[in-house]
Order: C-alpha cells, then structure tokens, then sequence
C-alpha cells in the first residue's frame, strides 16, 4: 500500500504548491499567447508537489536487536596502504574494506566505532547501531593524499583509542570491547611506537591484521597533479613499501589479540572472538527499523525533462549582442 513520507511539513507543503499552481493556471487564462508556456509550468509544480510528498510503498518491518559487543575499528590511511602487494598485486586498502565488512558480518547487531590515522588519528566514527553508516565510511575509505603525508607511526591512534575504550567501558560495562587494528606496521617518522599495553585491561577480543609483503610493492600517489603516478624513492626509483610484521605482532601481544597476516579477501578471520558469544542485550534496547521503496522518482523523471524544455526557452528568449553588421545597418 502507498503511502506518503513528505520531505516538508504538509501544513508548509500545501498552501506553498497551492499558491504556485493557482498563480500558473491564472496566467494560463490571462496570458493566451503563453498557454503552453504556463501549461508547462503548472504541470512541473504539481510534479514537484509529488516529490515533495514523497509516495512510498513501505517495506516489512525488521526488528533487528543489540547484540553485547562494542566493535572498534581501527584503520591505518597512510600512503603505504596503497601499495599493490595485496592479494596478487591489489593494494593493501582493498583488503582492509573486504576485512571490515567480514567482520561486520561476524558481529551483526553490535555497536561500531571507527578511528583512523595517517597524518593525525580522527575518530571517524562514533559508537553507533547503525552499521549502514559504518558500511558507508567503508564504501568510501581511501589513503590521505600524498602531498599532506608528514611521516607516521603505529601509535598515533593510541590515545584516541584509549580514550573510547575507557568511556566505553564505563558507559556500557556489561558488552564485550572488540578491537581490530588494520594496518602494514610501516613507520616513517623514524620514531619507536609507544605500547598498546594500556589498553589489553579493556579489550575482550578482537585481532592485529596485516596487509602487504615483506618483498614489498609500488604505491601511486593519490591527489595533486601526480594523481595515479607511482612515488618515487629518494634516490629518483621507484618507491616500495614492505610490511613490518614485528611491529603489528607486538601491539597484537599488547593488545592481547591475535595477529593475523592477510593475504586473500576470501580466507577466514579466525580466534578473534575465541571465548566470546554474542547475546540479545535487554528487550527495551531492540528496535524496529523503518524501510520503504520510493516511488517519488517516477515524478522527477518528467519534471527533469521540463524543467530542461523552460530551460531551454528562456535562454532562446535572451537579448542577443548586435553584431557589427546589425549596429550599421541600423544607422543607416
């Protein structure tokens, strides 16, 4: 059954499209001349009208529930994640999207957090049910760009972490804290990590993940008029980035988690919830999501196409420049 999920209020709604149409259809009859004109114009506000209220068909409720688990992301973007030495030459970043969405799949119900770091650690995501949110960061995850890089380091998410962790686990003590850490290791400041061992108290589960090689591979530069180009080394040749499996294998030893070195979407993610089992949390926290199909497209269709017809009337009605021939001829 259709129904109506306006995108303004239908007391503002009405009297706004009711005035346009009276005043279309009274320049309709005043203006013969232009009744084309105004006929078209009558039509495109009441096709407006339709995608204003938005008729929709609504789809069966799914009453999805909170599961007991607290999924914390945590995503190395630094230009490194774009070397091609992932899964027979893909970039590393392909892995880290196809093994976050595995682990959504994993933790179905849970809320999740998303912190990235490059050249600074940004919480990208706060804690929320909403994994279509958490599916649409994924969506569009990409490196920093290549000219603001200024060197990184492991840790630099550490105390965005620490920070979520401990107001976490205050706010909702009674959830498991999961964390996974996707990352090459790769540090360029020249700088020893600090440990991750503060937070090993306040994670549950989770796992270290690590992309690329130890033979390394080529990264393209990303932004700037070398968009696309592979980065060179110091030395004018081409640039390669390895893996540092000791570093991530530490932080996984501090974390408490296991360390896993990925190398192929379609291999399982496995002992990162080894000792946990998600449950329902309390009936009150379920909730019902509301989905509907549109069907307002149907109307902007045609109000595109005569919005392109007026368009295209009134740039043929502009003053048009007199040439030289027509100043001339009319002096005459």
């Amino acid at each position: 059954m259709i129904r109506l999920e306006p995108l303004m209020p239908l007391w503002a709604s009405i009297p706004l499209f009711g005035l346009l149409l009276i005043a279309c259809v009274t320049l309709l009859v005043l203006r013969p001349r232009q009744r084309v004109a105004w006929l078209r114009r009558a039509l495109m506000v009441m096709l407006l009208l339709v995608v204003a209220l938005r008729p929709v068909t609504p789809l069966e409720g799914e009453q999805t529930q909170r599961m007991n688990a607290n999924v914390f992301f945590v995503v190395d973007r630094t230009g490194s994640m774009n070397a091609e030495d992932y899964a027979e030459g893909r970039p590393r970043m392909e892995g880290v999207k196809a093994d976050m969405d595995r682990i959504m799949g994993m933790t179905e119900g849970a809320r999740y957090g998303i912190i990235a770091f490059d050249s600074t650690a940004t919480e990208q995501l706060p804690l929320t049910t909403d994994a279509g949110a958490a599916r649409a960061w994924i969506d569009t995850l990409t490196t920093e760009p290549t000219a603001y890089s200024q060197g990184s380091n492991v840790d630099r998410p550490l105390n965005s972490l620490l920070t979520a962790l401990s107001e976490t686990r205050q706010q909702d003590p009674d959830s498991h804290i999961l964390v996974y850490f996707l990352s090459d290791g790769e540090n360029t400041d020249e700088r020893e990590s600090e440990s991750f061992g503060q937070a090993n108290p306040m994670v549950d589960g989770g796992a270290v993940l690590g992309y690329g090689t130890a033979e390394g591979g080529p990264m393209k530069a990303r932004g700037g008029e070398n968009d696309g180009e592979y980065i060179p080394d110091g030395d004018g040749g081409q640039g390669i980035s390895s893996i540092d499996q000791a570093q991530l294998e530490k932080i996984a030893a501090d974390l408490g988690v296991p360390y896993l070195h990925r190398t192929d979407p379609e291999a399982p993610i496995e002992g990162t919830m080894e000792g946990i089992t998600l449950r329902p949390v309390p009936m009150e926290s379920s909730r019902s999501v509301a989905s509907f199909e549109d069907w307002y497209w149907i109307a902007a269709i045609p109000l595109a196409a005569l919005f392109i017809w007026e368009l295209g009337e009134m740039t043929y009605r502009l003053p048009r420049r007199l040439d030289r021939y027509d100043i001339s001829g009319a002096q005459r």
